[in-house]
């Protein structure tokens, strides 16, 4: 794949926007405020191919919000491979879940991939406009000022340039202007100054810079994702992503290239070191697999190392200070079971960019009232898009575990109904219908399901008793996403009221 071109000398150079990091978040915000004539600093650790475990399934409402930032044609080239829905699976027996249908009766499709080549195909993208300057380089710390960020400090990567030279260098005309002070004579670290009216942040899942905006707002672990990839099988349902349902947690698989499967098998607990892992994934994990897969996912497990990823949950909480914004998992994240990171980040960096390069006057980034206004927009138009897919991804992954059983069992049953049973929650899924009513309704329809399975067909005082704890069940699950997401506060009020939670 074609090298990234970064920039190592930004001395002189004037910038609108500084962007702290180049995933998937700020090389598709950096991309889409060049093109619309802003001049972008995007500075980012590492800018070779990244090998991570998730962020390779895109939804559909991702595919969607790509298309509008005008960087669809990044899933071209990468070996990507087309997502109609999904299949879920327990005890060998599968639901195939397929995405709505656009209105000409085709169905519409997410893709799966390699996220480090679609990483660098954004990156590409971003480093060819104009107006966006790419540079490799540690971010340690933010310029404040009176209480107003100002800019950022940075490592400057050791690399060799490579930059583009066809950029022109930009007069000193204010003091939004990279200055250089070299603290070490033998140069080498390289620190950098660099100020501009805005910084974003978006830094990833392991920010560097969150503690020192929003310190209250801490990232929760709720499991670990432990992956391999499997060769040589196929899937039972193809160009679809599968869920099996499994004890203690359920595992993901998905195509992510000709012949490569991706899977993910999820660890509730403290994950072990990797050779007691190993042990646990070859006599626990492994039998509950489809005897298909069973003999690929051993031979994977004997012969490949383990790669792990953390899974947590962040709330979105409004950054306090002028001058700065956060998006991307930096500032929100859900559990990745059902792959709506990328559809949350990029509809944000459709939001945002466009509330700040269309708005009229031009926003002052240094006023408080002003940041206070354009993110009191960006959390409203928001809302019903992120809060539907973050309840959802936490919902779910709480119904699938094992814990749940009553409500996993109930949860299945209840897809399996077909029609608006199934279509419903898939196009939740799919992030393009986000409305956290229609969520809220599925969900305790699901509950009530279960309730009428287990009541019937006579209702026994145990049976009432297990009902009572079925609606407790999903109250605790539900509720606290909700509260967490400030939505359906009448929900929350009348599981209250009925004493289903707390």
């Amino acid at each position: 794949m074609e090298d990234i071109q970064f920039e190592n000398e930004v001395d002189n150079k004037v910038f609108d926007i500084i962007v702290v990091g180049a995933g998937v978040a700020g090389s598709a915000f950096a991309y889409s405020l060049g093109k619309a004539g802003k001049r972008v600093l995007c500075i980012e650790r590492d800018l070779s191919e990244p090998d991570r475990i998730v962020g390779e399934l895109m939804q559909p409402g991702g595919v969607r919000a790509l298309r509008e930032l005008g960087m669809e044609d990044c899933l071209d080239g990468i070996d990507s491979s087309l997502v109609f829905g999904y299949g879920i699976f327990k005890h060998g027996k599968g639901t195939k879940l397929s995405y709505p249908k656009d209105s000409n009766g085709a169905i519409i499709n997410g893709f799966s991939f390699h996220h480090g080549r679609f990483i660098q195909k954004l990156r590409l993208r971003a480093s060819s406009c104009e107006n966006v300057f790419m540079v490799e380089g540690t971010v340690n710390s933010l310029i404040e000022e009176d209480g107003i960020i100002k800019g950022v400090t940075y490592i400057e990567s050791k690399k060799k340039d490579n930059s583009n030279e066809n950029k022109e260098n930009s007069d000193d005309s204010n003091n939004n202007t990279a200055t250089t002070n070299n603290n070490n004579n033998n140069n080498k670290d390289l620190i950098k100054e660099v100020r501009a009216p805005l910084t974003v942040v978006c830094d990833g899942c392991f920010s560097n810079l969150r503690k020192s905006l929003v310190p209250e707002n801490q990232p929760l672990l709720t499991s670990t994702f432990v992956g391999l990839v499997i060769k040589g099988v196929q899937l039972p349902f193809q160009c679809h992503g599968h869920v099996f349902l499994v004890d203690p947690a359920p595992i993901l698989m998905y195509r992510i290239g000709s012949d490569e499967i991706r899977v993910l098998v999820d660890i509730p607990f403290k994950c072990p070191p990797n050779s007691e892992l190993k042990e646990y994934l070859e006599t626990v994990t492994a039998p509950q697999l489809p005897e298909s897969l069973r003999e690929s996912f051993l031979y994977a497990l004997r012969n490949s190392p383990l790669k792990k990823m953390p899974n947590s949950r962040l709330p979105p909480n409004p950054t306090p200070k002028p001058g700065v914004l956060m998006i991307g998992d930096s500032w929100n994240m859900r559990h990745p079971l059902t792959g709506s990171g990328m559809t949350v980040c990029l509809s944000d960096c459709v939001i945002l960019s466009k509330l700040i390069t269309q708005s009229n006057p031009s926003i002052n980034f240094t006023d408080r009232v002003s940041m206070e206004r354009l993110i009191q927009k960006f959390t409203i138009q928001r809302k019903p898009l992120a809060s539907t897919l973050n309840v959802l991804a936490g919902a779910l992954y709480k119904v699938f575990s094992a814990s749940n059983e009553h409500l996993r069992k109930a949860c299945l049953g209840y897809l399996s109904l077909g029609g608006e049973f199934s279509a419903g929650p898939v196009a939740l899924l799919s992030g393009l219908k986000p409305k956290p009513h229609i969520l809220a309704m599925h969900f305790f329809a699901v509950a009530f399901y279960g309730v009428l399975k287990n009541i019937l067909p006579f209702p026994t005082p145990a049976r009432i008793r297990r009902c009572y704890q079925i609606l407790c069940a999903a109250s605790d699950i539900v509720v606290p996403l909700l509260r967490s997401e400030g939505v359906l506060k009448y929900i929350q009020n009348i599981c209250i009221i009925l004493r289903l939670t707390k």
